[in-house]
C-alpha cells in the first residue's frame, strides 16, 4: 500500500508529492494528461519552444526559491520596462535602476504624466518596507479603487495598469484584490520577472524528477475505507493511506464533493512565425488602446533560442475566449497588429497555434481570500492541494502543495508559514 497518492500533477500535486517522498514517504503521482505540469507546459512545434500561454516566473516568490533550484532553470531576466502600443506609436516605460536604455523615452513619454511617475516611484517607495506576506492581509478593496485612491490618473489606468496587471490577473477592470496586486509588484520589485531558457515547462519538469509518475490515468472515485483510501482510477483501484487532491477546482469539487469552484476566468493565445525581423523590441509590448489583444511579446527576442535559426516568433495574449471561430479571431489580432507594424509586415506572419484556455485562473476580487477553502475535506484521509486555497499563480500552487505534505507530515513550521511567505 502507498503511503500516499497525490491526483494532479500540476505545481500543487508535483509540490506535495516532491516534500513527502524526499521524507521517505512512498508517495505516487496520478496525472490524467499525456504530461505533467497542468498550465506550466512547454511544447516544441517546428522548432519553436512554445510555452502554454504567455507566461513568466517572478523568481522572488518565497515558495519558488524554496522548492526550485534557479540556477539550473537558466533563467533569462526580462527587461524592467514595458512597450506601450498606440497604433504605430510606441512609448517604453520602465524602471532606469534595471532597464537603463528605457530612461530617455520613459522622462518624454507622454503616456504617464510627471504626476503618475512620482506616484509609482512613491507606491514602490511605501511597499518595501513590510514583510511581502504582510501585503496579503489588511483592509483589501480593488485595485482600481486602490490606485485610484494613490492618486493615479485615468490616463495611467487606461495605458499602464489595465494592460500591464491585465496580463496577470487577466481582467483588464482592475476589480482583482488590491491586496494582490501589492503583492505581485512587491514581487516584481524584488526580483523582477524571467522565463527559463527551455521553456516555462523546466519548472514542472524538476518538481517532477524522482517522483513515482503514472501519466493518463485518471480518478473517479475516491472511496474512504479504515485506515486508508481507495482511488478508482482508469488504470484500476489504488489503495493509499491518505490522498492529496490536486486538480483544477471543478474536478477536485467532482473528487471530494467540497464546494470549491471560485469562478474561472479564461485566455487566448496566439502563436505566429515570420523570417522577417519586423521588431526590435524585446520588451513587453501593452496594447493601450481598445481592441482583442491585451499584450504581447517577440519571445524570440527576449529569449533566443525560442525559435529556430531566421525565424522569429510572436505571442499575442487575448483575454476571455472570444467568440469567434480561429480564422476570424486571427484576422482581428492580424487587424490591429496591422495598425502597429503595417499590413506589409504583418502579411508575413503565419500562425502556428491558437490555444484557449478555459480554465487560466480563478476569480479574486476585493475580499476574495475570505472565501478561500482549507485543505481538510470532508473525506477521511483527502486533502487538498490546489492554488484555490491561497492565490491563483505560481506562488500560490506551490504554497498549498507544500501545506497538504506539511499536514501529512506534521510539519509545524511549514503549517505556521502565513500566506505568500
Amino acid at each position: 500500500m502507498l503511503d500516499g497518492l497525490v491526483v494532479g500533477g500540476g505545481l500543487a500535486g508535483l509540490t506535495a508529492a516532491r516534500v513527502l517522498t524526499r521524507a521517505g514517504r512512498r508517495v505516487r503521482v496520478l496525472e490524467a494528461a499525456p504530461e505533467v505540469g497542468g498550465r506550466v507546459r512547454s511544447r516544441e512545434l517546428e522548432g519553436f519552444t512554445l510555452d502554454a500561454g504567455f507566461q513568466v516566473l517572478f523568481p522572488a516568490y518565497p515558495a519558488v526559491r524554496r522548492q526550485l533550484n534557479l540556477d539550473a532553470l537558466d533563467l533569462v531576466p526580462l527587461p524592467s520596462a514595458a512597450a506601450l502600443r498606440r497604433g504605430a506609436r510606441e512609448d517604453v516605460l520602465g524602471s532606469p535602476l534595471d532597464d537603463l536604455a528605457s530612461l530617455p523615452s520613459t522622462l518624454k513619454s507622454g503616456a504617464l504624466t510627471l504626476g503618475d511617475k512620482l506616484r509609482v516611484a512613491r507606491l514602490a517607495a511605501s511597499l518595501r518596507t513590510p514583510a511581502a506576506h504582510e501585503l496579503l492581509i489588511g483592509s483589501d478593496e480593488s485595485t482600481e479603487s486602490f490606485l485610484r485612491g494613490q492618486g493615479f490618473s485615468e490616463a495611467a489606468l487606461d495605458h499602464f495598469f489595465r494592460p500591464f496587471f491585465g496580463g496577470i490577473f487577466l481582467r483588464r477592470d482592475l476589480a482583482t484584490s488590491a491586496r494582490l496586486f501589492r503583492y505581485y509588484f512587491r514581487m516584481l520589485m524584488d526580483g523582477g520577472a524571467a522565463l527559463p531558457r527551455r521553456g516555462m515547462g523546466e519548472l514542472s519538469r524538476q518538481l517532477a524528477q524522482g517522483s513515482d509518475l503514472l501519466t493518463g490515468v485518471r480518478v473517479s472515485r475516491l472511496l474512504p475505507r479504515p485506515g486508508y483510501v481507495t482511488a478508482v482510477t482508469s488504470a484500476g483501484e489504488i489503495d493509499a493511506r491518505q490522498v492529496i487532491v490536486a486538480t483544477e477546482a471543478p474536478t477536485a469539487s467532482d473528487l471530494t464533493g467540497e464546494a470549491l469552484s471560485r469562478g474561472a476566468l479564461s485566455s487566448t493565445y496566439l502563436y505566429y512565425a515570420t523570417p522577417q525581423r519586423i521588431s526590435g523590441q524585446h520588451r513587453l509590448l501593452l496594447n493601450a488602446e481598445t481592441g482583442l489583444i491585451n499584450n504581447a511579446q517577440w519571445t524570440s527576442l527576449a529569449v533566443p533560442g525560442r525559435a529556430p535559426t531566421g525565424q522569429h516568433l510572436l505571442t499575442v495574449t487575448v483575454l476571455g475566449l472570444p467568440d469567434l471561430d480561429d480564422a476570424s479571431l486571427d484576422a482581428r489580432v492580424r487587424g490591429e497588429l496591422t495598425r502597429w507594424y503595417g499590413a506589409e509586415a504583418v502579411g508575413t506572419l503565419r500562425l502556428l497555434m491558437l490555444e484557449r484556455i478555459p480554465y487560466a485562473q480563478f476569480e479574486q476580487p476585493a475580499g476574495y481570500a475570505a472565501t478561500l477553502p482549507g485543505h481538510a475535506t470532508s473525506l477521511p484521509g483527502v486533502l487538498l492541494a490546489s492554488e484555490i486555497t491561497s492565490m491563483s499563480g505560481i506562488q500560490g500552487a506551490l504554497e498549498s502543495g507544500e501545506k497538504a505534505a506539511a499536514i501529512v507530515l506534521g510539519d509545524l513550521a511549514a503549517l505556521s508559514r502565513p500566506r505568500g511567505a
